[in-house]
């Protein structure tokens, strides 16, 4: 079984597509245009995230290796803009907030009750988090001991033992939630603080996993564990975490086939209605169902987001399709208008060509969503294949719970390749084509314009920068 494309193209200009539409019907999004992306300099760049206050105020992290004292800084370097992205007050001298011991993995998120900036840095033995209630300024450390470091090195606030990956997530009434895969066990796990972080996350979640089918097919290895996205939450405070996993008879068939993993064909909600209490389980996609290794959900980070109507949208790099480990990437769509009970089947958008890193972000009202990804501008099917070039589209739709969502997408920087070689699909697993690191982000501002950041390397083998840009035609309607 193939999922239908349905691909129309509106408009190509040049060698390759700058502007398409999927499945053009009453509801697309208008034509959208971007500033000319932003290179942020004064520190390395990879997998960046981005978050806003809706106040014009833009910050964007990134992970600096760890550990990170090897550099001669903190673990995270953040910048930030007051000017709604058009420009970065530091973009030549990044600040650098976190451990000594981070780098590994970062993560910022704003609470919309206060406009606290929360920061994390993954050390070698868990996640340092801090905080900032003066636009990403200063930094201090979470936790009730005093931060005379500021966190700048040495962080006092740690949460979160044996973590990966781990993500923050605000809701209105001032919980924040710290969410990881656990290194050890793979199990996605999560962490609760009650106020604004001075209890250091001191709150244990879960467990997030309740359905014994569902924990079945959780391998414990560090080959095919648990993809674990950034979770969200709605209006009413209720928290989803996505988690997309393999099968155990999926890796033993791998093995057997060579490969180092199975493909992660499986996509779950976890929602909890009750402060990450307690959770339920639910099925977005059993990709298991149309045969071992031919579905794939696992060409690295997952997008979770929510949009202002409460509809959930899942964006996911793989494949679905009759044949295990086709050397392609498309990007998917799910969605799901009943709090992650149910979900549309994956629908297929995106040029010709391969796919990789999504971001996405709901807007302000039900059926926007902003989508941002990495696709080949030279027709490359195969993500690494290592004759690729790549460059960054973005763009969304406005009415994406629809079972065929029309989207319509552009470059965000016509002609521009940010990229050159292969993007690896395996995560820590590979031993090249991880310049980029694992995913690239997106936010929506108060005025409906989505902004994207990723990483970019103008040199082939040179330094690797973030950048940043933000829709300026096209934005979504916010009334």
């Amino acid at each position: 079984m193939t999922v239908d494309r349905r691909l129309r193209v509106a408009l190509v200009v040049g060698a390759g597509a700058a502007l398409f539409a999927v499945s053009a019907l009453p509801g697309q999004a208008a034509t959208p245009a971007f500033s000319k992306p932003v290179q942020l300099v004064g520190a390395g760049g990879g997998e960046p995230g981005i978050a806003t206050d809706k106040k014009n105020n833009v910050y964007v992290n990134g992970p600096q290796s760890i550990p990170s004292i090897f550099n001669g800084t903190p673990g995270v370097a953040v910048w930030a803009s007051h000017n709604d992205g058009a420009g970065f007050a530091n973009a030549n001298k990044a600040r650098f907030a976190g451990s000594y011991i981070g780098g590994g993995d970062s993560d910022e998120v704003v609470a919309p009750d206060t406009g606290r900036v929360y920061l994390a840095d993954l050390e070698a033995v868990g996640t340092a988090v801090c905080f900032s209630d003066d636009h990403g300024t200063t930094f201090n450390s979470v936790g009730p001991f005093p931060d005379p470091g500021h966190c700048g090195g040495v962080v006092v606030g740690q949460a979160g033992p044996s973590n990966d990956r781990p993500w923050l997530t605000a809701d209105k009434k001032g919980v924040v939630y710290l969410t990881y895969h656990e290194f050890t066990t793979a199990q996605p796990l999560a962490f609760r603080s009650d106020n604004g972080g001075a209890d250091a996350f001191a709150h244990p979640c879960g467990p997030l996993v309740t359905d014994p089918a569902i924990e079945a097919n959780i391998p414990t290895d560090v080959t095919g564990g648990t993809l674990v996205s950034k979770p969200v939450v709605d209006g009413a405070g209720k928290l989803y975490v996505m988690f997309t996993t393999t099968t155990q008879d999926q890796n033993l068939a791998a093995l057997a086939d060579n490969k180092l993993s199975g493909t992660f064909s499986q996509v779950y909600m976890a929602v909890s209605s009750d402060h990450c209490q307690t959770f339920k389980n639910y099925t977005a996609f059993d990709g298991h169902k149309l045969g071992s290794n031919t579905v794939q959900f696992g060409d690295i980070f997952n997008a979770l987001t929510i949009d202002g109507g409460g509809n959930l949208y899942a964006v996911a790099a793989g494949f679905v399709g009759t044949k295990p480990f086709p050397p392609v990437a498309n990007l998917y769509v799910l969605s799901s208008k009943d709090h992650g009970k149910t979900w549309t089947k994956p629908f297929s958008i995106g040029p010709v060509g391969a796919h990789m890193l999504p971001a996405a972000f709901g807007g302000p009202k039900a059926g926007q969503l902003a989508v941002g990804f990495f696709h080949t501008t030279n027709g490359v099917t195969d993500p690494n294949a290592g004759n690729a070039t790549w460059t960054y589209m973005g763009g969304g739709s406005n009415n994406a719970t629809s079972a065929t969502p029309s989207f319509t997408l552009t470059d965000v920087d016509r002609g521009a390749v940010y990229f050159k070689g292969a993007i690896c699909t395996m995560g820590i697993l590979c031993t090249s084509g991880r310049d980029l690191l694992d995913f690239t982000s997106a936010t929506v501002d108060g005025a409906g314009c989505p902004l994207f950041t990723f990483a970019g390397e103008p040199v082939p083998g040179g330094k690797v920068f973030n950048y940043v840009t933000r829709q300026t035609a096209g934005c979504f309607r916010t009334r």
